[in-house]
């Protein structure tokens, strides 16, 4: 009797325990991501349907064509691509929203869109802007790196 109560005991921990360890999978709460990267780098956050093949191709080949002058630029790239999107807590900003956001060393965005056209100007927009203007005066030979 008394190995019976153990027994019903041990199962009843180890039931316990496997549930705390299947719920363990936490959300990743992506308003502190990004305010991980401040004043360190650059974002460019791109949240998109896995269905929109087409354009995770168009945004992945950005990145893979231009790795030199995005890293110049301190560019990081968070993907958040189909399924993915359940892993994530979002902020009201981005929350049910897809595109592209191109978020600044102080964490603000400073470009969206819901198509390419954002890339297509994303170098230029980010060396009009002041702190991209004094990195590119106090490290002028960086940018001959790329060519």
């Amino acid at each position: 009797m008394i190995l019976e109560m153990i027994k019903k005991k041990c199962l009843f921990l180890v039931f316990i325990i496997l549930s705390n360890i299947c719920n363990s999978s936490e959300k990743i709460d992506l308003n502190k991501k990004i305010q991980s990267f401040s004043w360190n780098k650059r974002i460019v956050l791109f949240i998109t349907k896995g269905k929109y093949i087409h354009f995770i191709n168009e945004v992945d080949d950005f990145f893979k064509k231009y790795r030199c002058e995005n890293e110049i630029r301190n560019l990081e790239y968070i993907k958040i691509v189909g399924n993915e999107v359940s892993n994530y807590i979002f902020p009201d900003k981005y929350k049910n929203k897809y595109g592209i956001w191109l978020i600044g060393y102080d964490g603000q965005v400073k470009g969206h869109s819901s198509d390419i056209s954002l890339l297509k100007k994303i170098h230029h927009l980010i060396d009009k802007m002041p702190i991209r203007k004094k990195e590119m005066i106090d490290s002028p030979g960086q940018n001959q790196k790329c060519n």
